[in-house]
C-alpha cells in the first residue's frame, strides 16, 4: 500500500469518527455551555488528518464536538529564540478570550507559560525535561497551571546509539558535529544524554566543534575522518550522507529522508494522552494535580534502501526491534 493511498486510509477513518462526533450534535445543545478548546498546531498550519485525529481522540474520551466541545484552530504561531513579537501578541489573544484549555506542542507552551499563569495549559511532545526547563514542579505533582505529555530525548537517545550499534557491535567511537556558534543550554543538554547513552554502551564519545563556514557540510567528512569514528550521529546532510555511504560508517537521521536509522517516541501516543489530559481538566481537575505522561511506545524506523546503499547487512535483533521499514523502493511499510 502506498504512502498517499495509505494517508487517505487514515484521514477516511479519523474523519469518519469525528462525522460520528459531529452527528451526536442533538437538537438542544444549544442550552448547553460548550467548553471550547484551543488547540495549537506545531506547524505554521494544521493539516486535515491532525485535526480529525484530534477531534476523534476527544470523542474517545467521551467529549464530542458540537455536543461538549468546540475546537478552535490556532495555526501561523511562530517560535524561536527569542520569539517573534506576534507570536507572544497572538498568544495573549487567545488568553483573552478564555478558553476552557489550550493544547500546546513543546515548541510553543513556553510562549503560552509566558502570559497566563491562569488558563490550564497541556502541552504535547514535549522533547524536554518539564521541571528542568521549569514548567512543572515534579513530575507527579506539577503545581500550576501546566500540565500535559512528554518525551525524555535522554531515552530515545539511548534508543537510537542502541541500534545504531546493532550494525557495528565492534564500534568503539561515536560521535558528531557541533557548530562553535550554536553552542547553548539544548546543545549541551543533548551533549550529556550522547555521552551517557554512549558510555552505557561501551563507546567513547567523540564532539567535533567546528567554526562555521560558507561551506560547513564539506568540512564534515574530513573532520569525521580525521576523529576515526565508527558511528555517526546525524549525517543526513547530501555531502555528509554520501560520505558516510562510502566510508560504510552507520549513521543516524530521518530515515525517510536517506538516514540509515532513527527513533522516536510515537506521535499518535503522546498527542493522545495529553489530549486525555485536557478531558480531564475539562471534567474538573486541575493541572496542578494531574502527572506528566510519558511514551510507552517508540517508533523504531530502519532504511533498507540506505543499508543496501552501504553494503550493511540488516541485524535480525534490528528488524525485530523496527516499527518502521522504508523497503528498496522507498515505500514505508509497518
Amino acid at each position: 500500500m502506498s504512502d498517499a493511498v495509505g494517508a487517505r486510509r487514515r484521514v477516511l477513518l479519523l474523519s469518519g469518527l469525528a462525522a460520528f462526533a459531529l452527528s451526536a450534535y442533538g437538537a438542544d445543545s444549544e442550552s448547553v455551555r460548550l467548553d471550547r478548546v484551543v488547540f495549537v498546531g506545531p506547524g505554521d498550519t494544521i493539516v486535515e488528518e491532525e485535526r480529525a485525529k484530534v477531534i476523534a481522540d476527544f470523542a474517545s474520551e467521551g467529549l464530542l464536538m458540537g455536543r461538549h466541545i468546540t475546537i478552535e484552530w490556532a495555526e501561523g504561531i511562530g517560535f524561536g529564540d527569542p520569539w517573534p513579537p506576534e507570536a507572544e501578541r497572538r498568544a495573549r489573544e487567545i488568553v483573552a478570550t478564555h478558553p476552557a484549555v489550550i493544547l500546546a506542542p513543546g515548541n510553543k507552551i513556553h510562549i503560552f507559560r509566558k502570559v497566563t499563569k491562569e488558563i490550564p495549559l497541556v502541552f504535547f511532545y514535549l522533547g524536554r525535561d518539564p521541571v528542568e526547563w521549569g514548567l512543572v514542579e515534579t513530575y507527579g505533582h506539577p503545581g500550576g497551571n501546566i500540565t500535559g505529555a512528554g518525551f525524555p530525548l535522554g531515552e530515545d537517545t539511548f534508543k537510537v546509539i542502541e541500534l545504531l550499534k546493532e550494525f557495528r557491535p565492534e564500534a568503539r567511537r561515536i560521535g558528531t558535529v557541533l557548530w562553535s556558534d550554536e553552542i547553548d543550554p539544548t546543545s549541551l543538554l543533548y551533549s550529556k544524554w550522547r555521552r551517557s547513552a554512549a558510555t552505557k554502551l561501551g563507546l567513547e564519545y567523540v564532539e567535533i566543534v567546528l567554526a562555521p563556514s560558507g561551506s560547513f557540510a564539506s568540512l564534515i567528512p574530513s573532520a569525521i575522518r580525521r576523529a576515526r569514528l565508527d558511528l555517526y550521529l546525524g549525517g543526513t546532510l547530501p555531502e555528509v550522507r554520501e560520505f558516510l555511504v562510502r566510508a560504510h560508517i552507520p549513521f543516524t537521521g530521518d530515515a525517510h529522508k536517506g538516514g540509515l536509522c532513527s527513533v522516536y517516541a510515537s506521535w499518535d501516543e503522546n498527542l493522545q494522552s495529553a489530549i486525555s489530559i485536557a478531558s480531564q481538566v475539562l471534567r474538573g481537575a486541575k493541572p496542578a494535580d494531574i502527572p506528566v505522561r510519558f511514551p510507552s511506545k517508540y517508533d523504531t524506523i530502519i532504511n533498507l534502501r540506505t543499508a543496501r546503499e552501504m553494503g550493511l547487512a540488516i541485524p535480525s535483533s534490528a528488524l525485530i526491534r523496527a516499527t518502521v521499514v522504508i523497503d528498496e523502493s522507498g515505500k514505508e511499510r509497518r
